[in-house]
Order: structure tokens, then C-alpha cells, then sequence
């Protein structure tokens, strides 16, 4: 009667706990399918407002007007993406609806920016609103019907996120999600003012020079840049394609004492530039100074017939220094035309270099001469700026056009700024706070 007993009891007691466990489950699956509702209830709400405030800044007339409601839109469309990465729901779909809500509230932002200086729009700008227009009241339509599909409990949380992320692979989604990614492959890239704009990531690179080299070509050129100015020399163990902005050769290299390769270099397939170069051997505690880092960085350059090439900033990380050169132009600093070396802190060796951003941005330019004097240019500073220096230079706005600027670096109590002044018109093209931090300095 007493094994009997205790049996039951133990049965008993199981089922009870099995009963609480399922209890706590539905409670838990309850309270996640809450939050998710009102998650999709927020998203719905934010895209449902950036149709109708991009129906108004289409009827509006008034550049001042405009630049407040495209500045709505803006907040609306990062309030969206930011509620629309709390629900369960990954896959092609939301990755396009994420890039639409992206692009489409930094396209009205650089408009609003534009408005501020006093920029008419243009038709082909209209248009480009009309689409998005048209696209946000698309989209929140859609979402609108997978939100009822989960409310009416024709579908739950749980399949909305496993059917999101077998997009395309044959299985039954929801009409709403299959919808989005049909619709989201139709429409055309988005080519605007802004620094998530395809056309910006697409575009041509300015200094891309010479014929196409051969793989042997390309791995002789990458032992030729790592090898000159020091008394090593590597082999070529493996050579793959990269099919980037620059499609190039990655070059995998190892010292005549290696057997694994220890350093990767790629060289673009039109002229055999050298885009990137990375030591990944250890390195260990840091015992070379900042100054002593830059003038080895600015050696390593010149030693590869690279000139006209000025040092700007110097970013300490783990044991390397980051030096940012720029390219200099009649004395005058142009910042899009940019590399970076990387030099350990350990022996002093360069382990890094990037040059992409020099040959996407660097040409031959004909410098305008500024029409205001750095006086003049001075006058248009906050006079409570304690400038530390200034100099002419050439910055890019967002859609890529360069600037001639006046460039003054100064404080005010305890913070530092740098601000841009054109040259040509006097107008303030940018301020950048400057935050230093154990690394080197931040800018904001």
C-alpha cells in the first residue's frame, strides 16, 4: 500500500507541476503576444503618419512649412525602425521595410536641411515624394492585415516569425509579408541626398586608373607593398575574387617562415591599386609614442610614392595607432580624399592600411578661389570661440558635392568644436562637436 501511495503522490505532484509550467507558459506566451500587438500597433501608427505627412508636404507650398513637416517625418520614421525592431519578425521582407523606412526619412531630412538654405524643391523631387507617399500608405496597409491576422488569432507571433524568415523558400506565409517582399523587389532604388543612399554606396570611383592585371599581376603588387622599405620578404599562398564597390583580387600572403598566411592585401582589378592591407599578428603592450607613430605612418606612405598626404587624426585602439591622412591640394585640405594606416604600438611595425576612400574620391580638381577673406570668414564665428587654429578646406555635403570651406577649431568653456564657414557665400556649412575619449578624439 506504500509504494502504491507514493506513487500516487509522484504522479501527482508532476501533473501538478507539469500544470504550473504550462500555466506559466500560456502566461508568458499571453504576455509576449501583448507586447508584440502593441509593438505592431506603434509601427503601424509611426508608417500611417509618414503617408500622411508626406501627403502634406506634397500640397504644401511654403519652404518653411515643408521643413517642419519633413523634419516629422524624420522622427516618425526613426521612431518606426526603432519599433520595428522589437517585434519577432526577421527575413527579406523586414529587412526592405527597414531600408524603405531608412532611406525614406533621410531623404526628407537632407530635404529639410536644403530648405534651411534656401533651396527650392525641384519636380524630380516631387516625384521622388509622390512615390514614397504612395509607398508608406502601400506598406501600412500591409502591415495593417498581418496585424489582424494576429489579433483574430488566424496566426500567431510565433509563426509570423518562423514564416518571415523562410521568405522564398517555398513555404505559405502570410499574404501581408509575402506582399511586402513582392512589392519591396519592385521598387526602384532610391536615389537621394543622404548617407544611406544606394547611389551614394554605388558610385563611381574618381581615381580607378590603369588596365586590368591578372591574378599573378596582382599577387607580384601586394608583395611589392608590403615588402618595400623592409628587409622581408613573403609568398603567395591563396588568391581569391572580392566583388566589392572595387572588385579586386584578395591576396593571402605568408613570410618565407610561415606556413599559414599572415597578411591579406587587396588590389583592385583595374590597375592593380592597393584598396587594403591587414597584419593579424598579435600585438603586444604598447611602448611607441603617438608622435614617433605618425612620422613611421608618414614614412610607409612616402616610401610607396604616395604624397601630398597630411596627418589629421591619431586614434589609439588596443595596441595600434590609427593614423587619418588627408590629401592636400595648394595648401588647401581636402577631407573626402582620405587613408588610414595602422601602425602597432608594440615595435612601431604598419600592420593596416586603407586606401578605398582615396581612390572613390580623389581627382583632378580645379579649386575655386574663395571670395571671403579669413577675416570675413572669422566674423561669421561665434566670437565667444576660443579658436585654437584655422585653414581653407574642402568637405563633402551629403549628396557628394564639395565644398570650399574655412575650417576653425576652437573652444567654448570646456568643449571643443570645429566649424566650417564657405568660403563663397559666408554661410555656417557645419559644426562638429569634438569629444575626446581614451582612443583619441570622437567627433559628433
Amino acid at each position: 500500500m506504500i509504494p502504491a501511495l507514493a506513487a500516487v503522490m509522484v504522479i501527482g505532484g508532476l501533473a501538478y507541476w507539469g500544470y504550473g509550467l504550462s500555466r506559466d507558459r500560456e502566461q508568458i506566451v499571453t504576455y509576449m503576444n501583448n507586447n508584440n500587438q502593441r509593438a505592431f500597433y506603434q509601427l503601424v501608427d509611426h508608417v500611417e503618419n509618414m503617408e500622411v505627412m508626406l501627403s502634406k508636404g506634397l500640397v504644401s507650398n511654403s519652404p518653411s512649412q515643408r521643413m517642419m513637416i519633413f523634419s516629422d517625418v524624420w522622427q516618425e520614421s526613426y521612431a518606426a525602425r526603432e519599433t520595428l525592431a522589437q517585434i519577432p519578425v526577421t527575413g527579406p521582407s523586414l529587412t526592405r521595410t527597414s531600408t524603405f523606412l531608412t532611406q525614406t526619412g533621410d531623404y526628407v531630412w537632407s530635404l529639410a536641411k536644403r530648405f534651411v538654405r534656401g533651396d527650392e524643391i525641384k519636380a524630380e523631387e516631387l516625384d521622388k515624394l509622390n512615390r514614397l507617399h504612395t509607398e508608406a500608405g502601400y506598406l501600412a496597409a500591409e502591415l495593417e492585415n498581418i496585424e489582424k491576422q494576429a489579433a483574430d488569432r488566424r496566426l500567431t507571433w510565433g509563426e509570423i516569425k518562423s514564416k518571415s524568415e523562410d521568405m522564398g523558400q517555398g513555404v505559405n506565409v502570410p499574404r501581408g509579408l509575402e506582399n511586402i517582399n513582392r512589392k519591396m523587389e519592385d521598387f526602384p532604388t532610391l536615389i537621394y541626398d543622404g548617407p544611406f543612399s544606394d547611389h551614394i554606396i554605388n558610385r563611381k570611383p574618381q581615381s580607378l586608373t590603369g588596365s586590368a592585371v591578372s591574378r599573378d599581376q596582382a599577387g607580384t603588387a601586394a608583395r611589392r607593398f608590403v615588402e618595400t622599405g623592409t628587409s622581408k620578404k613573403f609568398r603567395v599562398v591563396n588568391t581569391e575574387e572580392v566583388n566589392g564597390i572595387i572588385p579586386a583580387y584578395r591576396i593571402y600572403l605568408a613570410s618565407q617562415q610561415q606556413v599559414k598566411p599572415s597578411v591579406t592585401v587587396d588590389i583592385s582589378k583595374k590597375g592593380g591599386h592597393t584598396l587594403f592591407m591587414l597584419n593579424n599578428r598579435v600585438v603586444n603592450k604598447a611602448a611607441t609614442s603617438s608622435d614617433k607613430a605618425v612620422s613611421l605612418a608618414r614614412s610607409f606612405l612616402e616610401k610607396r610614392n604616395i604624397d601630398n598626404m597630411v596627418p589629421t587624426y591619431f586614434i589609439e585602439q588596443q595596441n595600434t595607432g590609427i593614423v587619418i591622412f588627408e590629401y592636400e591640394q595648394d595648401g588647401i585640405l581636402i577631407y573626402p580624399d582620405l587613408m588610414k594606416v595602422k601602425v602597432a604600438l608594440d615595435t612601431g611595425e604598419i600592420i593596416g592600411f586603407e586606401g578605398t576612400g582615396f581612390l572613390m574620391n580623389h581627382q583632378n580638381r580645379r579649386l575655386p578661389k574663395a571670395k571671403l577673406s579669413e577675416r570675413e570668414a572669422l566674423s561669421k564665428v561665434n566670437p565667444d570661440l576660443k579658436i585654437s587654429s584655422k585653414r581653407l578646406a574642402v568637405i563633402p555635403r551629403e549628396n557628394l558635392e564639395e565644398v570650399l570651406v574655412y575650417e576653425f577649431k576652437g573652444t567654448l568653456e570646456e568643449d571643443s568644436f570645429i566649424i566650417y564657414i564657405n568660403a563663397m557665400t559666408g554661410e555656417e556649412e557645419q559644426i562638429l562637436k569634438v569629444i575626446e575619449t581614451n582612443g583619441g578624439p570622437m567627433m559628433m
